[in-house]
């Protein structure tokens, strides 16, 4: 069974003095190649072993605000056939999203939803170009230790989706919260493991930038740090619900952030079915 306590690569963004010099980029679109700069890219990753802490058995000991993730239990009501039909998603799974926001504490004034992507292990390595407006397009479990958007980025998505509201809105608590399920089979091969920011220096972060056409993003990468402390759940259900924490602007609170990763499970039986999984922010 893929499950336990067990050690694994993940991806890290290299230390390179370049970075002190040159802020990372990755451009989503072809770049001339007569260019002065033909390059899409200034990223570079190296592989380092972790070790992942398995919390099937102690799920409640985690929540959004000590730990920056949190696992809930809820039916699926969309078929696993239907996650690949954009309307079928937006208008009957999107609620339910929705609906499943209502249970962080504290509550909230509005709940925006700005992204989703579907995932699938069996995705070909070689598939590196991809559309980014095509939301039903399979995109590989990502293996580089990462948190989705940067501190900067998310008051430009305020600005960019909720022009109307967002002086008012930036006044109060803003946080960006993944919703991530499995579909269709238990997670065995391709878990999404969560890094505790608490052990995650800010010395380990830097941001990135995301250029598309039309908008320029940011996220984080981190740079390895053997201190890092790791946790998973093993063979996670369709019906159990992740809530991975990108960004909080309530300081007071322990978890502002959490790291995650995919990484490739070493006990995942040869033929275990694909992860497919989806997420939306």
């Amino acid at each position: 069974m893929a499950c336990g306590t067990v050690t694994a690569e993940v991806q890290y963004l290299k230390r390179l003095g370049l970075y002190e010099t040159e802020k990372p980029f990755q451009l989503f679109f072809p770049v001339d190649k007569n260019s002065e700069d033909c390059r899409t890219t200034n990223l570079e990753f190296e592989s380092k072993l972790q070790t992942f802490v398995d919390i099937r058995d102690r799920i409640r000991d985690f929540s959004l605000d000590s730990h920056g993730f949190q696992i809930l239990q809820r039916p699926i009501v969309l078929d696993p056939s239907s996650y690949l039909n954009r309307d079928a998603v937006e208008s009957h799974y999107l609620p339910e999203v929705k609906q499943i926001l209502t249970t962080i504490d504290q509550g909230y004034d509005k709940a925006f939803i700005f992204d989703w992507r579907v995932r699938n292990s069996a995705t070909p390595r070689e598939e590196v170009e991809y559309d980014m407006n095509d939301l039903t397009r399979w995109l590989r479990p990502s293996p580089t230790v990462h948190i989705d958007q940067s501190p900067r980025a998310v008051v430009q998505r305020v600005l960019l989706h909720l022009a109307d509201e967002a002086a008012y809105l930036l006044q109060g608590r803003v946080r960006i919260i993944n919703v991530w399920r499995p579909i269709e089979n238990i997670v065995q091969d391709y878990p999404l493991a969560y890094c505790d920011p608490i052990s995650v220096p800010e010395t380990d972060l830097i941001e990135c930038d995301h250029v598309r056409r039309s908008f320029t993003g940011a996220n984080l990468y981190a740079h390895f740090n053997p201190g890092h402390q790791w946790y998973y759940l093993s063979e996670q259900r369709p019906d159990e619900v992740l809530l991975l924490k990108m960004f909080d602007s309530d300081e007071n609170v322990k978890a502002t952030r959490c790291p995650h990763a995919s990484f490739r499970h070493p006990l995942s039986a040869t033929g275990a079915k694909p992860r497919k999984s989806i997420e939306f922010y």
